[in-house]
């Protein structure tokens, strides 16, 4: 009996195998709601069997149980005829529902297979008003029985409908699956309502799923392709973003002027600026390409850069004093340079001043702390004003993001203290990691 299932349903059964796979292959996609594929998938089983014992009890199948009376065998007919007629309906409601949002569009949508269910469950129990199997074995039906076809029709239609409007145009080359669909649906129900053709009802509503859920895959993927080039495209911006607001086109014409004129002036002091000023770039240039975290002695290698060039460029008095108590830990590249930035232009006066760079460790946290001493009056543009303002704010949520710190800010009329803390923790983690 098994064995002649399968041969009887060899072609739906193959296409269910292919949406299976098909399913398995395209796991990791996000299509919403794509377990109702499943739901689908067993009906379309279940389909089978009650079409298998349909023709069984016809005697249309290379098994037939003798055992079987013509009684049980119109019941058992009657009672397959009305659950094919029942389920056909629901197996497209549920690729409606995929794509249709809302649980109230969903029991809207669900009202005329509802009503198809009424309308054929009676026959069960021996109601003629849509169809019956008399005493000989015999199909008989009224007008009514055209009502399965119309719900399933209505429903490929409103597929179509619901398919183009929620995928919008940018997806119509894709629609030719669509309409592949419709010809086969619409074929197959007058072929089989005309009785001209009939048993392949069950094998074109599995490669319909197949064909809708092919469809589906294909629009998600195109969106994931999209989304990709937008977040890669998003993320060059991001850098480039990045490279224009930590390196300074002034700060480095002002090198670059500097370093021609110590060339003919100091040449020892010249190639001192040129090193400086690789270190500078190099440092912003790889902070570009990667957050890893760095060690501080590290950082403190960038810090001492850029001041270097600052201060070849200044003609105040500032000075740089350093006090590292703690240097075994590692930071955000390019963290510490921001706030020495901002107190070099903010917190030194026309004279000069002195910023004060030290390392501790307390309460389980290594604390970088930079002071400067001026009062501030030193001026500088409004423009690099709001770029120092930035970088502060990034570098707060450099510092939360990559290793759980935080940067406190304590503004005094005597000066600026600035400690950058981080968690002990961090270090361990970070050496673990590596």
């Amino acid at each position: 009996m098994i064995a002649d299932y399968l041969t009887t349903n060899y072609l739906t059964l193959i296409i269910l195998l292919i949406l299976v796979a098909t399913m398995y292959t395209n796991r990791g996609l996000s299509i919403p709601s794509a377990g109702f594929f499943n739901i689908a998938l067993i009906l379309i089983l279940v389909l089978t069997i009650f079409e298998y014992l349909d023709l069984m009890t016809q005697g249309l199948t290379r098994y037939i149980p003798e055992a079987l009376s013509l009684n049980d065998r119109i019941f058992i007919r009657t009672i397959a005829s009305t659950a094919m007629y029942i389920i056909r309906p629901y197996i497209i409601l549920l690729e409606i529902i995929v794509i249709v949002p809302g649980r109230r569009n969903h029991i809207l949508f669900t009202i005329p297979t509802v009503f198809n269910t009424l309308l054929f469950l009676p026959s069960v129990f021996g109601a003629r008003f849509v169809f019956w199997i008399d005493e000989n074995n015999r199909w008989n039906a009224t007008p009514l029985k055209s009502t399965v076809y119309i719900v399933q029709l209505l429903y490929v239609l409103a597929l179509f409908v619901l398919s183009i409007y929620h995928f919008k145009k940018k997806n119509l080359n894709l629609s030719i699956i669509l309409s592949i669909i419709i010809v086969l649906s619409f074929s197959i129900a007058y072929l089989e309502q005309k009785y001209i053709l009939s048993g392949y009802v069950t094998p074109v509503s599995a490669l319909c799923v197949l064909a809708y859920y092919i469809y589906l895959t294909s629009i998600y993927k195109q969106q994931l392709y999209d989304q990709m080039i937008e977040t890669e495209k998003k993320l060059a911006d991001e850098k480039m973003e990045l490279l224009r607001s930590r390196i300074q086109p002034h700060f480095i014409y002002n090198s670059i002027n500097i370093i021609r004129t110590l060339v003919r002036t100091d040449e020892k002091r010249a190639v001192e600026v040129i090193d400086y000023f690789s270190d500078y770039l190099k440092a912003h240039f790889r902070n570009i390409e990667t957050e890893d975290m760095i060690p501080f002695d590290a950082e403190i290698e960038n810090v001492k850069a850029f001041l270097a060039l600052a201060e070849a460029d200044s003609t105040r008095d500032i000075q740089i004093v350093y006090d590292l108590e703690e240097t075994n830990f590692r930071i955000p590249q390019l963290s510490l340079e921001p706030v020495v930035e901002n107190a070099f232009r903010h917190g030194t006066d026309e004279e000069g001043g002195t910023i004060t760079i030290s390392s501790f460790k307390e309460d389980n946290c290594y604390i970088i702390r930079t002071t400067d001493t001026g009062c501030g009056t030193h001026k500088v543009s409004e423009k690099e004003s709001d770029r120092l303002a930035i970088g502060i704010s990034n570098t707060r949520k450099r510092l939360e993001l990559l290793c759980d710190g935080r940067l406190e800010v304590n503004i005094t009329p005597d000066g600026t203290t600035a400690d950058i803390i981080i968690p002990v923790k961090t270090d361990d983690d970070t050496e673990q990691s590596s």
